[in-house]
């Protein structure tokens, strides 16, 4: 007989343990949040170049950049 089997909060703790990603995984999910700062972190700076004003046009110029090129590097 085992005393881990009589114990009443056994099957809770293993329920509880959730399964720990991957390295490929957490790699990805570092990568996309890294990409997700950056493009608020662009965002700012042109929303502080133009004196924090959102236009419909500079709203439309930043979707374009974020979106056509892959980033602000264009």
């Amino acid at each position: 007989m085992s005393v881990l089997a009589h114990t009443p909060d056994f099957a809770l703790r293993r329920a509880l343990r959730a399964p720990q990603p991957g390295p490929l995984r957490r790699l990805l999910a570092h990568f996309v949040q890294w990409r997700q700062h950056r493009a608020e972190q662009e965002i700012a700076i042109r929303l502080g170049l133009t004196s924090g004003r959102l236009t419909d046009e500079i709203e439309r110029r930043m979707n374009e950049r974020l979106f056509n090129g892959g980033g602000f590097r264009g």
